[in-house]
């Protein structure tokens, strides 16, 4: 008969702490929840910066269609997986809010609150299995104090107040909700549907929310893993719940391991491909072992100057240098002390281990940018933590906690700084230019300001300045461009520069986006002094890339602008030519949608109805999530027909065929 192991008690069946307690420590929460909110409420009233609004017009809706709901969150590009719950949340804030930035805003500090309080009863009970040696009050109290410091930290604001990193909280509050789900399952002793409905329904349901958030969520596994090695590396349990969390850890922290382990051995080529980027593979491994030390210091010593939502500055390590190498000993160091420590000092190791494998997707091998504040926005907890609970456990408690709170008094001054500056479009763009002089995106953002103001000639100054910044990107060049179009110059000079550096360089996002935006101003008879003739040279200069040429997508992309072109020229028959072709490098069924809008304004009805019944079966073969789009088209198609079957009984002259399409 084998021995009776004692019961493993939860840390949710200890004692209650009394009650003068819990309602002193309930009263804290509520104020440093209440205290978040009224910091960042001036913020509330900021833009949409960046890749906001790009994002947020394409998922907008002026009201509730089911069909055109799915068909916006089944067509989306954002990450691998299309981020479908981030962009359903974004869809059904613009039913609410339309293109008001203040109540996505608003939704993203609601949902920052949300994480505070779940990340607070997380680390409490992780507190309690990792360190039973201290009282239930001094756990609470070091939750308490890492979670406001992690909500009112001065590095969260470019998280909160950048609303398309909606994406980075949602998906946090999944992972935040579902390790939850695992600790309350991991420490239940006895066979019951509790834990089986925590463990094999709840968990694996808030795991997928948390990739379709944003594919951090894929980081889950990891951090079971270090639960395991960390937190309940000495917890025994009956034969039943060992079996049973076995079954549990297979499925889901094995399975997903080798699942993703595997993917990427057969798909490495794709998902490491740097054919778009300034820099390598190694290039990029080795400036991030520079990039954790400065979000090291960001976390403990913060400094709004060296804060921004622009870090494209930030220098890339080509050589494998001295402090380079230094850094990597230091990197292998702390992993060896994560599992050397780990009993000597589980908080410290814990914390590490946390931070860590935050960075493990954002800043290794996945040809990200180098630098941005939102990858720390999970790790913070993870530096807090360690440093917090030294403070607590200091046995001058009342000294340590009147120093913490200098501290938290500087990083609330600092954060309502920053939340100032994002509350206003000009003064935050004003003041990143000057903190980050050598940062290309803060000067290109600030042109986008001062030529609002009609300031034309100091955006170009701060446009040029981007262009000599990074020379490789000819983004600047064809944003130049569209502000001759506003003053109505011309400059073959800019037009050849520009053609140079698309032939040398990989066209970039911001290239792609300033090219098409250049194809709508022409378009739209707002831009008449860039010739078709410029255009097809920028257009082959940019073909003539090789890694254009290779990469589906871009090639793809660059194929529908020769389709515009042509269009544009009324060369209808050699726009649709480039329009299939477009569609046939990388499949984007948005530029059949195109094509059969701009086959109806060219009344080419028959045309039309050919293209629409290719659609159409490719909606078949979508399991319908193209709908949407079908039956818009149909009805566009049908009343384009009805009106020339009334204009011929009205003997009215038919319309002349319209000669240009708007993108998407």
């Amino acid at each position: 008969m084998p021995a009776v192991l004692p019961k493993v008690e939860s840390p949710m069946q200890t004692a209650a702490p009394p009650r003068a307690h819990t309602t002193k420590m309930l009263l804290a929460v509520l104020a440093i929840l209440l205290s978040t909110l009224l910091i960042y409420w001036p913020g509330l009233s900021g833009p949409f910066v960046l890749d906001d609004m790009q994002n947020i017009v394409a998922v907008h809706l002026d009201h509730m269609d089911w069909q055109a709901f799915v068909y916006t969150v089944t067509h989306n590009s954002s990450g691998m997986l299309g981020r479908v719950v981030s962009i359903s949340s974004f869809a059904l804030s613009g039913v609410q809010y339309g293109l008001d930035p203040w109540g996505y805003k608003f939704q993203n500090l609601l949902l920052h609150l949300c994480n505070g309080l779940l990340l607070l009863r997380l680390l409490f009970l992780t507190l309690q299995q990792i360190t039973p040696s201290r009282s239930r009050d001094q756990q609470l109290l070091c939750a308490v104090l890492v979670s406001a410091f992690w909500l009112l930290h001065p590095l969260q604001v470019s998280t909160v107040l950048y609303v398309v990193q909606r994406m980075t909280i949602l998906s946090t509050l999944f992972m935040l909700a579902a390790l939850l789900c695992y600790f309350e399952a991991r420490t239940q002793s006895e066979a019951s549907p509790r834990y089986w409905l925590l463990a094999f329904v709840c968990y694996p349901l808030l795991q997928l929310l948390a990739v379709f958030s944003k594919e951090n969520g894929a980081l889950l596994p990891l951090f079971i893993l270090v639960f395991e090695a960390l937190v309940f590396r000495s917890l025994r349990a009956p034969r039943l719940l060992a079996q049973r969390h076995q079954l549990f850890l297979l499925g889901a922290m094995v399975l997903p391991l080798l699942a993703g382990g595997l993917y990427l051995l057969t798909h490495f080529s794709t998902v490491v491909d740097y054919s778009s980027r300034n820099f390598t593979l190694a290039e990029r491994l080795m400036s991030q072992l520079h990039v954790l030390p400065f979000y090291l210091k960001l976390i403990l010593l913060p400094r709004v100057r060296d804060m921004s939502l622009f870090h494209d500055d930030f220098p890339v390590t080509a050589a494998f240098d001295p402090l380079t190498v230094l850094l990597l000993l230091l990197l292998v160091g702390t992993v060896a002390a994560i599992w050397l420590l780990r009993r000597r000092a589980p908080v410290l190791a814990f914390g590490l281990a946390w931070f860590l494998v935050s960075h493990m997707l954002e800043s290794t091998i996945i040809p990200l940018e180098l630098v941005f504040e939102h990858r720390n926005y999970l790790a913070v907890a993870g530096i807090l933590l360690p440093v917090i609970y030294l403070v607590v456990s200091y046995k001058e408690q009342k000294l340590a906690l009147a120093l913490l709170g200098l501290f938290a008094l500087v990083f609330l001054l600092q954060t309502f700084s920053r939340v100032q500056e994002w509350s206003n479009e000009e003064l935050m763009d004003a003041q990143a230019v000057a903190d980050h002089p050598d940062s290309s995106r803060a000067r290109t953002t600030m042109a986008n300001v001062l030529a609002t103001q009609g300031k034309f000639d100091e955006s170009k100054q701060q446009l040029e300045a981007a262009a000599l910044i990074d020379p490789q990107d000819a983004g600047p060049l064809l944003h130049q461009l569209t502000i001759l179009c506003a003053q109505g110059v011309s400059s073959p000079e800019l037009v050849t520069r520009t053609a140079q550096v698309l032939a040398a360089y990989p066209a970039s996002v911001y290239a792609l986006n300033s090219l098409e935006h250049l194809y709508s101003l022409i378009n739209s008879r707002k831009c008449t002094n860039v010739s078709p003739e410029d255009m097809v040279q920028l257009l082959e200069a940019a073909q003539s890339q090789t890694g254009n040429s290779i990469n589906p997508l871009i090639k793809g992309y660059l194929l529908r602008f020769n389709g515009y072109q042509a269009l544009i020229n009324g060369a209808y028959a050699q726009g649709v030519v480039f329009m299939r072709q477009a569609y046939d490098s990388n499949h984007d069924i948005l530029i059949l949608v195109e094509l059969v809008e701009a086959q109806i304004n060219y009344g080419e009805f028959t045309d039309a109805e050919e293209m629409l019944n290719l659609l159409r079966d490719i909606n078949s073969k979508h399991l319908g999530i193209d709908s949407y789009q079908v039956d818009r088209l149909g009805k566009l198609l049908q009343d384009a027909k009805d009106k020339k079957v009334r204009d011929a009984a009205s003997g009215a002259a038919p319309a002349k065929a319209v000669d240009t399409i708007t993108p998407q």
